[in-house]
């Protein structure tokens, strides 16, 4: 009883199988590191801006375009690995096969 021509748990649970279930705690980490990227860049370039600020005595005109410039720096590489990066090897795997 339960044993099927697919084994137990039938076509359902095969389909389970096949295919991994990434964990949690790894998806989470991932996610996090692109939001510490995100995060880490825009922090990098506005205190390069206030220091340039500080230098030209612009306060705080290049510490804006420095928070601005780092954060679509940061989202950039967010759209890159999330979006982009996974598009292309969906598409190198479909040319495998």
């Amino acid at each position: 009883m339960g044993s099927t021509a697919y084994g137990r748990g039938g076509p359902v649970a095969e389909k389970r199988q096949a295919k991994p279930r990434p964990r949690l705690v790894q998806e989470a980490g991932r996610y996090l590191g692109h939001g510490l990227t995100w995060a880490a860049s825009t922090g990098l370039f506005l205190f390069l801006g206030s220091r340039v600020d500080r230098w030209l005595g612009t306060t705080p005109l290049f510490m804006i375009v420095g928070a601005f410039v780092g954060a679509a720096a940061g989202f950039y590489s967010i759209y890159y690995h999330l979006v982009v990066e996974p598009r292309e090897r969906e598409r190198r795997r479909q040319e495998r096969e």
